[in-house]
């Protein structure tokens, strides 16, 4: 309603206007109201206006009037009418004869705009009005109040009507406000007052039904009806209001307030004014049962005492009594504002000795004993003391064993050299210990321990501040202490001093915050500081020792011995930061600058000597220097930062940011090797340089960014385990409109190009629409295969979830290479411990992918696949004799974690070749499994006369076997001596024996359990293919004679051959002979020893 008056005094202000015809009116109505719109809205504010008319005459009426915040509507004002004075604005009055409303919704309590302080202090002052108002008559038809508004489960309405008359130093006023919904309810108020007379008459009185507003609101039990009345009549000098309070029909309070003059002594002066209190009742019905034992039958309070005109006041009797509670004393105040004498004593304690549950509101609160005594008099000397115990103090999750607080100190007035004056003083030493502390909150009763104590010593003295000598607070984990001086009320409390506060022990606070806390802090200020006004001038410094909080990339950066320094000032002319430090052995930080509504400016630098520290994966020292600076308030920052980070990487921030870092015009832009990106993967090494010249203009998100990233000619790009080194041509990837467009050109070492095109959008789930084109794209493992690609492939989806590679291609001339053994006979290589090996070489073993270092690097999402790869045929598979054609088309379904193909390469024809024998192949295919290294199947058969033999190549192309088949069925050695000499094994020469290993080599790359089988047969320690000083194939057979006797021959393939004889004489002697076919002979002894 308020807001309705101040809306029609703003439209009133063209007091000249004297007639209306209707365009003036639409036009009153067009600029009026929307002028009030505007300036009564703000921020988090909104106000409409419908059916506003009348601005300019003396009867002004609006149809609606909505307030709004960012929650939406609170507040209705329907039909409202104002009937005024338009002229008393002019003598800074707003006179209303009549204001009335249909209707008042306030649906809920507006939300709280939580503003950033200014960062100009507000002096302190009192609040004045701008205008005086005068209502004679109001009137609400229905006042609606949310449920919210009330919180008790629904709303409430009211109808209100009232009026109010002031002149001539006389004044009445009544208000009558009518429940209309729920439970009957009624509240009246009149009252009216003289000055001539100094005649009060004042009447009221509340009544409402069971269940009512007031009931609910205080929670009394079972929401009684309730009647309570106040009526009073008479001159102030001998006044008496009586007051009653009834619930259920039952009284439950009742007494009197009484005023009575006090003549005074000396004739002609003022009288004095005389006032006694009285009222006692029954108050158990009030609260719930629990509290009986508190309140007992009956509780009273009662006062007595006098005013006197000359400001002194003496309370002669102060009395509060209930079955548990007893408190009373007595008060005398000086003219001088200060206590002449003072009594009080009081105990709070059962009858029947247990735990007192007090009358508080929110959680349960028990005491089971408490004592308060304090005396002073003057005239007795200037000596007060006081003294207050409480035991057994519990309350939901905390218990307290025992609170002592001691006070003692002195009283004085001090005469001056005019004996009329007396300058006052106060002096006080306060101590407080508690006992016993306990709490169910483990992580807070670690922070303080089983007690904590605190001493203070004050004085003040008349026209100084409060002077604070000590002031020390002691817990299990932390020393407060402080001392100063604080100003009075017009100073805005001002402080002055200094203040300690030492943690040596930072653990015991983690369970509170939450943080893996440790180490030890001490911290200390000093300066001055003005709550009420918001200003400082302050010094702060700390040192930390070993700090940590439990977050890696933090601890890593605060251990050791950590300084802190702030030097900063906060008054009417803004903020000023004169210096802020920080530094660790691994951090060093610097800030100054200014903040204010018409000027800012920030410097700040920061230096990191190794970013390996964060555990980003780089290493190297990062470096930042940034400013920031506006000459205005509505003007923006205008912000410049540059970065030198690892590897030569530098970047340049520069713009604008408005005053809210909401919104930001700035350039980025600099240089970044791209090989800070290998220690994030093993997947792929790259070599180059990216230049970025970006620009961000809007919202502070990725939305904003637009700008190029450019690529410099000649960087590469290594995929070790595709066997692929690509080189890229000049590239580059361009941002705008919430997306990034890349086009880069590569090609491999081997031949052919890549292409990669399309858009990544910069929005959730970064979506992706790909393209990349393969032109005879070269791939190759010397060891396994060689072949080239040609295609489109199409990445679309989020890249974040699960996009789709799909498309086709094709397979140009492809040769897939038997591996062989690596090693022949001898076997793998075994495992290798490395010790103590250098960082460089670690790392290069881990991008080789022999070090399970037990990380997956990230995770990675999963790529859905919808592939076809294609090969009419030249598809060849070659080594170990074999060498046949496939083709023919095979999809790649699932996902990359779960690869699903479909169909395969078939056999277009082949052979097999062992020793001059030729055998075609009749079955083949090859299929893909996931990787790179894919599974095959060749069959070739052939026939003698009494026997049909198939001889089966199968398994991955990196690690084939060899199996051997025949009808009818015969062992491996027996099936190969048929196929190459149509003759038994225990028939054939040695030369061909030879000759049959060289083919079990050819047919298994080095043997493998062939050649186990024929050792075996032979009853062989050993036989080995090797070769001969010529080159020539040679097979070598051995043989134990003894245990100590070893003997060996080799045959080579031209029939030339040698025997050796070994013989161990002991553990660390051997005797070695040698006899060949060409007469060279040996003959040596070795003396061996292991170390």
């Amino acid at each position: 309603m308020t807001r309705f008056i101040l809306i029609c005094a703003c439209a009133a202000l063209p007091l000249t206007a004297i007639a209306q015809d209707d365009d003036a009116v639409m036009r009153d109505r067009s600029l009026i109201q929307g002028f009030l719109e505007d300036n009564l809205s703000g921020a988090g504010r909104d106000i409409r206006i419908e059916g506003f008319r009348g601005a300019l005459s003396s009867q002004a009426k609006l149809d609606e009037l909505t307030i709004a915040d960012d929650d939406g509507i609170w507040f209705t004002l329907r039909d409202a009418v104002l009937d005024w004075d338009r002229a008393a604005l002019l003598r800074g009055r707003v006179d209303i004869n009549r204001i009335s409303a249909g209707e008042i919704i306030i649906a809920r309590l507006p939300s709280t705009d939580p503003k950033a302080p200014s960062p100009e202090a507000t002096p302190f002052s009192l609040p004045e009005l701008p205008v005086s108002i005068s209502i004679d008559a109001i009137e609400a038809e229905r006042v609606s109040l949310g449920a919210p508004v009330l919180r008790i489960g629904t709303h409430v309405d009211l109808s209100v009507s009232g009026t109010m008359q002031l002149a001539d130093g006389s004044g009445m006023a009544t208000l009558d406000i009518a429940r209309l919904n729920g439970p009957a309810g009624a509240f009246n108020v009149d009252v009216s007052y003289t000055n001539a007379t100094e005649q009060l008459d004042l009447n009221l009185a509340l009544t409402e039904g069971k269940g009512g507003l007031i009931a609910t609101l205080s929670n009394l039990p079972g929401a009684p009806d309730i009647a309570l009345t106040a009526v009073g009549s008479g001159p102030l000098d001998a006044f008496v209001t009586d007051i009653t309070l009834a619930t259920q029909g039952q009284e439950r309070l009742n007494g009197s307030i009484a005023l009575k003059a006090e003549p005074s002594q000396d004739e002609g002066a003022p009288s004095a004014r005389r006032f006694v209190a009285d009222l006692s009742g029954d108050l158990t019905p009030l609260f719930a049962s629990d509290y009986s034992e508190f309140f007992g039958s009956s509780s009273r309070l009662e006062a007595r005492g006098i005013s006197y005109p000359d400001g002194q006041f003496d309370l002669e009797q102060f009395g509060l009594s209930t079955q548990a509670l007893s408190l009373s004393g007595a008060l005398n105040v000086a003219s001088d504002g200060l206590p002449s004498a003072f009594a009080l004593s009081g105990t709070l304690a059962t009858p029947t000795g247990r735990a007192t549950l007090l009358p508080l509101t929110g959680t349960r609160t028990f005491v089971d004993k408490a004592q308060i005594v304090a005396s002073y008099d003057s005239r007795a000397g200037d000596a007060w003391s006081a003294r207050a115990t409480l035991d057994g103090f519990a309350r939901d999750q905390l218990r307290i064993s025992r609170v002592e607080v001691d006070g003692n100190g002195t009283i004085e007035r001090t005469p001056q050299a005019d004996v009329s004056t007396f300058l006052r003083a106060i002096a006080a030493d306060v101590a407080v210990a508690v006992t016993g502390f306990q709490t169910d909150n483990g992580a807070l009763q670690e922070a303080i321990g089983d007690s904590l104590s605190g001493a203070a010593t004050l004085a003040w003295q008349e026209g100084d501040p409060l002077i604070i000598d000590r002031l020390d607070i002691t817990t299990g984990a932390t020393e407060f202490y402080a001392s100063g001086s604080v100003g009075g009320f017009e100073s805005g409390f001002e402080y002055n001093g200094g203040l300690v506060l030492d943690t040596p022990r930072l653990a015991r606070f983690a369970a509170l915050s939450g943080l893996a806390l440790s180490g030890a802090t001490e911290v200390s200020a000093s300066g001055r500081i003005v709550p009420l006004a918001g200003a400082f001038d302050v010094f702060v410094e700390g040192t930390g020792y070993d700090l940590a909080v439990g977050v890696p990339q933090a601890d890593a950066l605060l251990g050791g011995t950590s300084r802190f320094e702030l030097t900063a000032k906060r008054d009417e002319t803004g903020l000023t930061l004169e210096g802020a430090e920080l530094d660790t052995p691994a951090v060093s930080a610097r800030a100054s600058g200014t903040v204010a509504a018409q000027a800012g400016d920030i410097t700040a630098r920061i230096s990191l000597d190794d970013v390996a520290r964060l555990n980003t994966g780089l290493s190297g020292p990062l470096t930042i220097d940034a400013t920031m600076t506006h000459g205005g308030a509505t003007t923006p920052w205008t912000t410049r930062a540059d970065l030198v980070g690892p590897g030569g990487a530098t970047a340049r921030v520069a713009g604008s940011i408005v005053q809210d870092f909401k919104t930001a015009n700035l350039s980025i832009t600099g240089r970044a090797p791209l090989g800070l990106a290998n220690t994030f993967t093993t997947a792929a090494l790259v070599q180059g340089t990216a230049a970025f010249d970006l620009a961000l203009s809007g919202p502070l998100t990725l939305n904003a960014l637009s700008g190029q990233i450019s690529i410099t000619d000649g960087t590469r790009i290594v995929l070790p385990d595709a066997g692929v080194i690509l080189t890229l041509s000049p590239s580059r990837i361009d941002l705008a409109r919430s997306q990034a467009t890349l086009n880069v050109l590569a090609s491999p070492e081997q031949g052919g190009s890549l292409s990669v095109t399309g858009t990544v959008g910069l929005t959730r789930g970064l979506p992706a629409n790909l393209s990349t084109t393969l032109t005879n794209f070269a791939l190759e493992d010397p060891n396994l295969y060689s072949t080239s690609l040609n295609g489109t492939l199409t990445l679309r989806g989020p890249l974040v979830a699960t996009p789709t590679l799909a498309g086709t291609l094709t397979l140009g001339e492809t040769e897939i290479q038997v591996a062989p053994s690596a090693l022949g006979a001898g076997g793998e290589i075994p495992e290798i411990v490395h010790i103590k090996a250098a960082a460089s070489v670690q790392a290069t073993r881990v991008r080789a992918g022999v070090v399970n270092t037990g990380e997956q690097g990230g995770k990675a999402s999963t790529v859905g696949l919808n592939l076809t790869v294609r090969a009419p045929n030249q598809v060849y598979i070659r080594g170990r004799g074999l060498d046949a054609e496939l083709g023919g088309q095979l999809s790649l379904r699932g996902t990359t974690a779960d690869i699903i193909p479909v169909g395969q390469f078939t056999l277009v024809r082949g052979r097999l070749s062992i020793l001059g024998k030729r055998i075609d192949l009749d079955e083949g295919e090859l299929a893909v499994s996931g990787d790179i290294d894919p599974t095959f199947r060749l069959v070739g058969a052939t026939s003698t006369d009494d026997l049909t033999i198939q001889i089966i190549t199968q398994g991955r192309i990196s690690a084939p076997e060899l199996t051997l088949t025949s009808s009818p069925e015969l062992p491996d050695e027996e099936i190969l001596s048929q196929l190459l000499f149509g003759r038994a094994l225990t028939e054939i020469s040695a030369l061909q024996a030879a000759q049959m290993a060289a083919a079990v080599a050819t047919l298994t790359g080095g043997g493998g359990d062939l050649s186990g089988s024929i050792r075996k047969s032979f009853g062989l320690d050993d036989i080995d293919l090797t070769t001969s000083e010529n080159g020539d194939a040679a097979l070598k057979v051995g043989k134990y004679l003894s245990e100590k006797i070893y003997t060996d021959v080799t045959i080579d393939s031209s029939g030339k051959s040698e025997i050796n004889l070994n013989l161990d004489a002991s553990k660390n002697v051997t005797v070695k002979g040698s006899l060949s076919t060409d007469g060279n002979t040996s003959l040596g002894v070795f003396f061996e020893k292991d170390y």
